[in-house]
């Protein structure tokens, strides 16, 4: 009886070992997830997203109740949700106002630490950064991170709608890259906001011509009819896009140089400054 039962685990004990180390090592990967230093794919999820911000630019005409979205965090189970939506109040501008979700794995220091609030506040699936917060997130050390590259275009999206009124050409310039080179599906859902923003900083920054272009090149790009496109314009957009074209159209107003084009964190004109930099 003794003899067979030492066999019997004998037989065992390379699995049980086996076992044993796949949990040492599950729980080496999970710390290495915390402390962000290796990126956890979902093989599920290809979008690559672990929580969403809302952002509204640095626009005066911002209504209040839609200024105050800006910052809020939610859980990408809450955006998915049939009825989600952007506003936790209603718009006071009657639904004019720009208000973008960005999404982001975001595995650095900042971002770690508000998806480590947002889970714990799962029931409510949203948190409110402070303006502070929210700016440190933005100005974070993301381009060393793992997400780096995951999360480029979003974290340009973000510097963008803040640099709105200090940095308008740098902006127009980071709306632009967005645009040209948004590719993946995580990205996609950031051009149809880009378009908005770049027309309508163009229009506020005297160059008509330029601004009646992109409102063309997003015709274009989403033809009325035809085969509809992934995450292609609401007719809410449509029509302030086009509303924005019959006003540059009968009220034109004296073109200004428009800035070159120059990647985040370069030096020059037009230059999009990098989140340290604001």
């Amino acid at each position: 009886m003794g003899v067979g039962l030492a066999i019997e685990l004998s037989d065992l004990l390379p699995y049980l070992c086996g076992i044993l180390g796949l949990l040492l090592l599950w729980q080496y990967h999970e710390k290495q997830v915390l402390a962000g230093r290796i990126q956890a794919i979902d093989i599920f999820d290809r979008s690559g997203i672990r929580m969403y911000v809302i952002a509204t630019p640095d626009d005066d005409q911002i209504c209040d109740a839609c200024r105050e979205t800006n910052g809020t965090v939610f859980l990408p189970s809450r955006v998915a949700g049939g009825e989600f939506r952007t506003n936790l109040k209603p718009c006071t501008n009657g639904g004019k106002c720009s208000t973008v979700l960005v999404g982001l794995y975001g595995a650095w220091l900042e971002a770690r630490s508000a998806l480590a609030r947002l889970r714990d506040a799962k029931k409510a699936g949203f948190i409110r950064l402070e303006p502070e917060q929210f700016l440190g997130l933005v100005k974070g050390n993301w381009e060393d991170s793992v997400s780096a590259a995951t999360d480029r275009l979003s974290v340009i999206m973000l510097v963008a709608l803040g640099a709105e009124k200090v940095y308008p050409d740098s902006a127009i310039a980071a709306y632009w890259q967005v645009i040209q080179q948004a590719k993946e599906v995580r990205d996609l859902p950031l051009v149809v906001p880009a378009y908005l923003r770049l027309a309508e900083l163009l229009s506020r920054q005297a160059r008509p011509d330029e601004a009646l272009a992109v409102i063309q090149e997003f015709e274009d790009r989403y033809p009325r009819h035809g085969k509809s496109k992934p995450y292609g314009p609401k007719e809410t957009q449509r029509g302030l896009m086009a509303i924005k074209k019959s006003r540059l159209k009968t009220a034109p107003i004296p073109t200004k140089t428009q800035a070159p084009k120059v990647p985040v964190g370069e030096t020059g004109p037009g230059a999009i400054p990098s989140p340290s930099q604001l």
